[in-house]
């Protein structure tokens, strides 16, 4: 179980997402509404959910914090989001904010308030962002945002040195056989920097390298069987 305490403030369109996987990962988290604008109880999180006032900081300074706390930002006005994250930024200095963006202009603007990591909900189409927390919760976080009627999951597949993979290029290899998006990869020889397929870059697959997929479970479950190598 994933022993962190995480925040995440909004119970919005992106909130309702998170939390839902965060629950359902069991994820030790708290879903905090508006005072001003949120008059309902969260009653399906009860204990789990907890009231703030942008407006009155002590509402914020009143909750229970150490240094492996995680604050989100999953407000949906994006004014209340960012002054949010400034917010929080002064109060808690130390501590790893993750924020949701809708626009590249809010993005910069929560980058430049001293957010951690900003999730781009419209660059997600085109360049998912995995890996935010460096642990597989990114992958969690990003399913939330995924119809769960169906089968489709992201997925990381690391490379062993036995894989028949290693030394061969990215357009080298035939991802269509086994029906899956590659979306990128983390590259070891690069400092680990997530490499996203929409650059066009064609890197060598070498051994510790991991690839990141979107497809139905069982494909991806035959690819990394057939080309991960050794157990993973």
């Amino acid at each position: 179980m994933f022993s962190k305490r995480v925040y995440v403030f909004g119970y919005g369109k992106f909130g309702q997402a998170l939390s839902t996987m965060l629950n359902e990962y069991r994820i030790n988290f708290f879903i905090g509404s508006n005072c001003q604008k949120e008059q309902s109880i969260l009653k399906e999180f009860r204990e789990n959910s907890f009231c703030f006032d942008l407006e009155d900081e002590k509402s914020l300074e009143n909750l229970e914090v150490d240094e492996n706390t995680i604050f989100v930002c999953a407000m949906d006005n994006n004014h209340e989001n960012l002054f949010l994250a400034l917010t929080l930024r002064e109060l808690f200095p130390k501590n790893y904010i993750l924020a949701i963006s809708d626009s590249i202009y809010l993005t910069n603007k929560l980058k430049m308030a001293g957010v951690n990591r900003v999730i781009d909900i419209y660059s997600i189409s085109g360049n998912i962002m995995l890996n935010i927390l460096k642990n597989p919760i990114a992958t969690r976080f990003l399913q939330g945002f995924i119809n769960k009627e169906h089968d489709i999951i992201f997925k990381e597949v690391k490379i062993l040195k036995d894989s028949p993979l290693v030394g061969k290029k990215i357009n080298e290899i035939d991802f269509d056989e086994y029906d899956i998006i590659f979306i990128g990869m983390i590259d070891e020889a690069n400092g680990n920097q997530f490499i996203f397929r929409t650059t066009g870059a064609n890197f060598e697959v070498n051994s510790g390298d991991v690839l990141v997929f979107l497809g139905r479970e069982q494909n991806l479950f035959k690819f990394q069987l057939e080309c991960a190598g050794g157990k993973n």
